[in-house]
């Protein structure tokens, strides 16, 4: 082909006029009768160079389409006129319709035989379908309900179950439904053997993250819940989570789980900023899979202006290995703020444990020999240091919730007893709320609270001292620039905290958002709160993999009062 010739047809494509559409109007129609009309009807998509015995063919077929549509709606007694008229340079057709009265459900007959009758389940689909006596017929929702019903039967262990009677018989003349949906459901089956194959981890250790019994009653749910903790672990690659209805005998079915090993070792490396630290670097290194008693171990590194630090983590399954874990830490941490200098060293040893109500347990011993400087004064203090927490998270997503709440408790403590410098008891709560108040509007509140008595407080280091101020705690000022002063005027930290705010923020766009806040609170000593208070204005963005808040907070007191930028990065909750 002359290589002239392919552009220049191209060309002449390009060139040719784009086919116009003819205009159809349906008129009488509102709200969904419309729309399911709009949706059925195929003449909209002729050309206007379509020929004229075409387009009356259609016209008529649009008579036939729109009547479905209304009849999938219960309206029988539909009155459809039509008007097509030839005009340069096309064509218009409408539909006039007068939609009339709605059949209702003069009876509704829905059975469930066997097992299903008393399972409570299937009286929830039931209420859920919208079908209801004297309510005009809906055929969607009847077949929605059948569907419903079958995948429920399927889901919850019914797999001898069968489609009996049903049927919608419709009386125009009366305006009048009979309705009939008949199922029996046979028994229910309970769970088979699960069957492993895999050779990944240790097959008593692969079996404690099954989250039900040999002979538990049948939930499709539970296998979901089976392949998200086995995915969530790092250890396997391929995950297949199967059932076997047809192996099923003696009342149980059988299931079977396919596992291939995963990547065993993990890299990370990033750069990033806020204001409380600066710019940081930060690297880490996982080992996912130590062995097949399914042993990790990692190591991280952050450096800073603010905070570097070096961790070493080891851990180990205990117990139900998809929430208990028994973990070892070694760290060494440097901490420069305006108001102390810190170098830690730090040896601990965790026990995490699923508790009820999706609270998470944190028990812990921590060894810390502490170098730190405030306020001109230097000291080394030494703590042996049991503890306990409490954690629990709920949200409707995990990177820009809606709804959701996040509650933190500890109580931590040592003495002379254990070898410490100094006796003391510390505890500490905080919570995040979320809600929207309407579409794209959320207020977040939040709140910190803690106090602690000691034998010497000097001998406390900052890690076991309150502060306050900064991202996350109160903007517009410096990053632990408040708390208790000395004779002197230094800030050297409290023995209690107590910080609270509100923000409002309103979406712009899909990813883009603004918000205005209000944060107050303080680090206290004995009770005397001194509460010092921001406010300002921010931007939000939701990244790929997280917000990026950008805040401009005016302080309230002390002698500056200029504002000041804080730039921040992490999940809402």
């Amino acid at each position: 082909m002359n290589r002239l010739l392919l552009p220049s047809l191209l060309l002449q494509a390009m060139l040719l006029p784009v086919p116009a559409f003819a205009e159809v109007r349906i008129e009488g129609l509102t709200g969904e009768l419309l729309a399911n009309a709009q949706a059925h009807l195929g003449l909209d998509e002729e050309s206007c160079d379509a020929p004229a015995w075409r387009v009356h063919r259609l016209l008529r077929q649009g008579q036939r389409d729109i009547t479905t549509a209304l009849q999938a709606l219960g309206f029988y007694a539909a009155d459809i006129q039509t008007g097509l008229s030839f005009e340069h340079p096309c064509w218009l057709a409408v539909y006039t319709v007068t939609a009339g009265e709605p059949v209702t459900i003069r009876t509704l007959d829905i059975q469930m035989a066997g097992d299903a009758e008393n399972d409570p389940a299937f009286a929830r689909v039931i209420s859920e379908a919208g079908l209801q006596l004297q309510q005009p017929l809906r055929h969607d929702r009847y077949e929605a309900l059948k569907r419903s019903l079958l995948d429920t039967l399927a889901q919850r262990g019914y797999a001898d179950a069968r489609l009996g009677k049903n049927e919608v018989t419709v009386t125009p003349a009366d305006y009048a439904a009979d309705v009939v949906l008949y199922l029996d459901s046979g028994n229910r089956y309970a769970f088979g053997e699960t069957t492993f194959e895999q050779d990944v981890l240790q097959p008593q250790l692969v079996q404690r993250f099954l989250p039900y019994r040999h002979g538990d009653p049948y939930e499709g749910n539970l296998l979901a819940d089976l392949y998200s903790a086995l995915a969530g672990s790092g250890y396997f690659g391929r995950i297949d989570v199967k059932p076997d209805p047809e192996g099923r005998e003696d009342g149980h079915i059988p299931v079977v789980v396919k596992l291939t090993p995963g990547k065993r070792k993990l890299y990370s490396a990033g750069i990033g900023y806020s204001t409380n630290t600066g710019a940081r670097l930060r690297a880490g290194y996982t080992n996912r899979r130590m062995d097949s008693k399914g042993r990790q171990w990692g190591t991280s590194l952050l450096m800073s202006d603010v905070v570097s630090e070096i961790a070493i983590n080891y851990r180990q399954p205990e117990g139900d290995p998809r929430t208990e874990w028994l973990s070892f830490d070694t760290g060494f941490k440097h901490e420069r703020t305006d108001t102390s200098e810190s170098d830690a060293l730090q040896l601990g040893a965790r026990r995490l444990r699923e508790r009820k109500y999706d609270w998470r347990e944190t028990r812990f011993v921590d060894l810390l020999v502490e170098d730190f400087e405030i306020a001109g004064q230097s000291r080394r203090s030494t703590f042996i240091i049991p503890g306990i927490s409490w954690t629990r998270s709920r949200s409707s997503n995990r990177l820009q919730p809606q709804r959701g709440s996040r509650l933190f408790l500890e109580f931590r403590g040592s003495g002379d007893v254990l070898g410490s410098d100094t006796n003391f008891l510390r505890v500490e709560a905080s919570g995040k709320l979320i809600r929207s108040l309407r579409p794209g509007l959320r207020v977040l509140v939040r709140t910190n609270a803690g106090a602690s008595v000691s034998g010497e407080f000097s001998e406390l280091p900052p890690s076991l001292r309150f502060f306050a101020g900064g991202d996350g705690s109160i903007r517009g000022y410096g990053f632990e620039t408040l708390g208790s002063k000395d004779a002197a005027g230094n800030v050297i930290g409290g023995s209690g905290q107590l910080i609270a705010s509100v923000e409002l923020e309103r979406a712009l766009a899909t990813r883009w958002s603004v918000a205005a806040f209000v944060d107050s609170g303080n680090a206290f000593d004995d009770f005397d709160l001194e509460a010092h208070t921001g406010a300002g204005i921010g931007g939000r963005w939701l990244s790929p993999i997280g917000p990026v808040r950008l805040d401009l907070a005016w302080p309230f007191n002390g002698a500056d009062r200029d504002p000041r930028v804080h730039l921040s990065f992490g999940p809402d909750l």
